[in-house]
Order: structure tokens, then C-alpha cells, then sequence
């Protein structure tokens, strides 16, 4: 109370006129402004809305100025007023006071596209029948995308969006054109920010929010419409190949079309891999090469390096290129060392390996590998129980190419020893005989 009687005989003395505009345009004014912002403030601390209501309203007629909470606490104030009332006609008037708030807090504090975002927000959420217009002043907002803090609207924006949809409002181009100008946007944010992962959770709410809407038949059918348009247009691409791999929709013939295409405009680590996918795809195994190598896999997102390295693993297992397979698998186990397919391939390459690995010729070098791939397998079930079904039925296959319990004999091996295998790969591991 000190410090306002200080201000008010301040004013009363002439203050600054730019000081004295925070608090109303004349002395009089200030002296009534401040007076309310007591009032209404310690209303509003003892959570007495309909209380702090009238005072808050003058301080926002005489000294709309004077301090932004006026605007964060007025939201709630009204909010509270909405709920409270049952009468139609009061609850529209708050509504009204409502958006109004909004432009008075642009006008006097900035950030234009925050507000009519949230005024879109809060349009939605206090009158639904309005969604139409709430997804305009989405539309205004996201112009200002630039804005600091910006986060939460393109999710309220698509949120919105995909009720119009679910309301019979839009058509699903118009879903599927939000969806893309919200994720941009974000995309736009997360380059700008890469320290800061909010925007890339928030991608990933607004993708889930999109999923029960995007079927790869309706993915499929609408990138075959466009592709021709665009097929030239990389942005296009790069979205379009994007959109395709995150719904598992990778088989169609546009993937590869517009795989092809982006990767042709475009070389980038990216398209890079998403053509090795699609030689995977095609089992043209001895093209994958030619795409991803250790430069272009280290250059790719984590979270797909390990996948890079899987899919050159593969195709050298197919290929015969043991050596080069195992490597491509450590570099995977590098990545993630609970990589289940990573000993899985391993052991395929063992076993499919053996017969460059004789040793010194006799049946139990040749067999040894055997012992290597098994115990890859079982590596692979210990690491990652959803490979456990094609570990153990690769258990069952391989072991019967152990050596016989007369060939151990023969050459006087024992079960449970260590046998050290030396040829294309090193690996110590325990002597069995086929069951």
C-alpha cells in the first residue's frame, strides 16, 4: 500500500507523461487505476473471481498498459466467470470480453501470432459451433511462426483442424494439407532451436493425432495424384518419402517413384537411405552399396544409423560378403549393443560363412562356424526377446550341423570345452556335438 500512495503522489506532481500513461492517460486515472489493481489483486489471490471482476475490468479501461498480467490474469478471470454463470446471454458476453483480451494484449504487448493463436484456442474450446472461424485465426497465426515461444500452435491449429474433419467440415486434402503446414512449421522451429527437443515432441503428438486418418491406402492414392506435379519439386519428395516410411506404407510402387526421384534431384544422406531401403525392397542387394557407406551413415539421424548398417549387413549376407557383413553388424552393435537383429545376422553370417572357413580341414573345422552362429543366436533371444521366434528356430536349424559325438571322440574333443575358431572371423566359443 506504500509503494501505490508513493506512485499516486508521484503522479499527482507530475510525473512522466510516458510513466503516467502506464497508469491511465491522467492523473485522475492513475489514482483509479491503481486503487482497482489492489482490489482486484488481492480478490484474485483469495481466488474470488466474481469479486476481482469489476475492479479488473477498470484497469483495463483506464490503464490497459499498466502490466501484462492484466492480460494472463484477466484470461482467467473470465474463464472462471464462463463456468460459473448459467445464464447464456452472460456467459456470451464474457466470451466476447474474451477475445477482445486477446487483441488488447497484441495491441499493447506484442507477439501478435501467439495471440490470435491462442484466441483461436480459446474460441474453440468456449464456442465449438465457431470451429470455422477459430481455424481462420489459426491460419492468421501461423503466419507469424517466427515468433519466439511459438511451440503450442501448430498442434491447437491441427487439433482444430482434424475436429473440422471429424465434423464433416473439410475434406480429408484439406486434413492432409494441415497436417503438412503444421509439421513444417515445427520442422522450421526444431531447425532453429536444435539444443531444444520440444518442437520434436510435439511433432510426434501432432503425428499421433494424424495417424487413425492417414491409412496408406489414402496415403498411396493421394502422393499418385500429385506425384506427376511434383516430381520435381524436392520439398515435396523429401515430405511425400517421409510421410510413406513413418505408416509403413514402403512397399508401394509411388514410394519408390518418389524415393527415386529425391534421391536423382537431391543426393542427400537421407534419400540416400531411403534408396537403399527400396533396393532392399526390390532385393537388389548389390545396389545398396553404392548408396550408404560409413561417411553417408554417420551423416544420417541416430535413431537410423543402426538400420543403415542392418541393411548393408543384409545384403552382404546375400551377397557372400562375410567379412563385410560382420562389420557392418559390429558397427550396428556400436550403435545399440541390445541389437537383437544385429546377432541375428551375425549368426547368418557364420553359419552361411563356414564354408570359407576350413581351418586346418578337418569335419570339425569345417563345422565349428556352426557353434559361432549358434551362439549368436542365443546372443540375439538374450538382447531382444522379439527376436526370440527367428533365434530359436535358427537354433534348431543350425545345430544340427554341429559335429558328431564320434567326430569329438575321433579327434579328442570333449563337450563344454573351448574351441577357438581363426579364419574370415575370430571367435572363442564351447564344443557340442549334434543332437
Amino acid at each position: 500500500m506504500k509503494k501505490i500512495l508513493v506512485i499516486v503522489m508521484a503522479l499527482a506532481m507530475g510525473f512522466s507523461s510516458l510513466h503516467a500513461q502506464k497508469y491511465g492517460k491522467t492523473p485522475e486515472d492513475s489514482i483509479k487505476c491503481l486503487q482497482n489493481l489492489s482490489v482486484y489483486g488481492e480478490f484474485y489471490k483469495q481466488k474470488n473471481y466474481a469479486g476481482a471482476y469489476d475492479a479488473w475490468k477498470q484497469v483495463l479501461e483506464l490503464c490497459p498498459a499498466t502490466s501484462l498480467n492484466t492480460y494472463i490474469r484477466g484470461s482467467v478471470i473470465l474463464k472462471q466467470m464462463m463456468a460459473a454463470t448459467k445464464d447464456p446471454a452472460q456467459r456470451a458476453q464474457y466470451f466476447e470480453e474474451l477475445m477482445k483480451l486477446w487483441d488488447m494484449r497484441a495491441q499493447y504487448y506484442g507477439r501478435p501470432g501467439y495471440c490470435l493463436g491462442m484466441k483461436a484456442q480459446d474460441m474453440r474450446t468456449y464456442a465449438p459451433s465457431k470451429i470455422q472461424d477459430a481455424m481462420e485465426l489459426f491460419n492468421q497465426a501461423l503466419a507469424y511462426a517466427n515468433e519466439p515461444n511459438f511451440i503450442n500452435i501448430p498442434y491447437f491449429y491441427f487439433e482444430c483442424v482434424r475436429d473440422a474433419y471429424k465434423a464433416n467440415l473439410i475434406s480429408k486434402d484439406d486434413l492432409f494439407a494441415a497436417y503438412d503446414k503444421a509439421t513444417t512449421i515445427l520442422e522450421d522451429i526444431a531447425e532453429m532451436n536444435p539444443a531444444d527437443t520440444t518442437a520434436d515432441a510435439m511433432m510426434n503428438t501432432v503425428s499421433r493425432l494424424f495417424e487413425p486418418y492417414a491409412s496408406c491406402e489414402d496415403l498411396v492414392a493421394m502422393y499418385t495424384e500429385k506425384f506427376e506435379a511434383n516430381k520435381t519439386n524436392a520439398e515435396f519428395l523429401r515430405k511425400a518419402t517421409k510421410m510413406l516410411a513413418s505408416r509403413g506404407c514402403t512397399d508401394s510402387e509411388i514410394f519408390f517413384q518418389l524415393t527415386d526421384a529425391l534421391y536423382e534431384m537431391h543426393p542427400t544422406p537421407e534419400s540416400a537411405y531411403l534408396m537403399a531401403q527400396m533396393c532392399n525392397r526390390n532385393e537388389e542387394f548389390g545396389r545398396i552399396g553404392a548408396f550408404l557407406n560409413d561417411e553417408t551413415i554417420s551423416q544420417l539421424p541416430e535413431n537410423q544409423r543402426e538400420n543403415a548398417y542392418l541393411l548393408v549387413a543384409n545384403a552382404c549376407w546375400r551377397l557372400n560378403h562375410y567379412g563385410d557383413g560382420r562389420r557392418a553388424c559390429n558397427n550396428a552393435l556400436k550403435i545399440n549393443p541390445q541389437s537383437g537383429r544385429a546377432y541375428l545376422l551375425l549368426g547368418m553370417l557364420y553359419a552361411s560363412g563356414a564354408d570359407a572357413c576350413p581351418g586346418d580341414g578337418t569335419p570339425i573345422a569345417k563345422r565349428a562356424p556352426f557353434w559361432a552362429a549358434v551362439d549368436m543366436f542365443i546372443k540375439a533371444k538374450s538382447v531382444d526377446p522379439e527376436v526370440a521366434e527367428a533365434a530359436n528356430t535358427a537354433i534348431n536349424t543350425y545345430s544340427q550341423h554341429f559335429p558328431s559325438a564320434d567326430d569329438l571322440f575321433t579327434y579328442g574333443l570333449r563337450e563344454g570345452s573351448t574351441y577357438q575358431i581363426s579364419c574370415w572371423f575370430t571367435h572363442t566359443t564351447t564344443i557340442r556335438a549334434a543332437k
